[in-house]
């Protein structure tokens, strides 16, 4: 085919693994969450939450989960900036401050966003 000249063998799981059971087995070994971990401590007060609303982790007293894990749905960018956000958060609940007042903000759009959106003007 036309990517023939660009195609070498197999990097992983590699040539030797070929049944399902060698593809689960590689799987199994191999696979790891290194990016973007997440979403693994549910928020709630049912029966399959790890944390309430105010972080505190069920059934434990004095244990907080204040991390990515408490996040509903994976971010499609990087965690930091949102991690942090939680975080901020978390220290205003454990600390005991109310919360900032509810305003209605118009957001800033610029018209030709796609042809600005990496620029610096708006």
């Amino acid at each position: 085919s036309a990517f023939d000249e660009y195609r070498d063998e197999e990097i992983q799981p590699g040539k030797h693994i070929q049944t399902d059971e060698e593809i689960d087995a590689f799987v199994r070994q191999a696979v790891e969450s290194a990016y973007h971990p997440s979403c693994s401590c549910k928020m709630g007060e049912d029966d399959m939450a790890v944390v309430n609303s105010n972080t505190q982790v069920h059934g434990i007293e004095g244990l907080r989960v204040v991390d990515s894990s408490i996040f509903p749905t994976v971010p499609n960018g990087n965690l930091n900036a949102p991690t942090i956000m939680v975080a901020e958060k978390a220290a205003d609940i454990i600390l005991g401050k109310e919360p900032l007042q509810k305003s209605d903000v118009d957001v800033a759009i610029t018209t030709n966003w796609q042809e600005t959106q990496r620029s610096t003007e708006i």
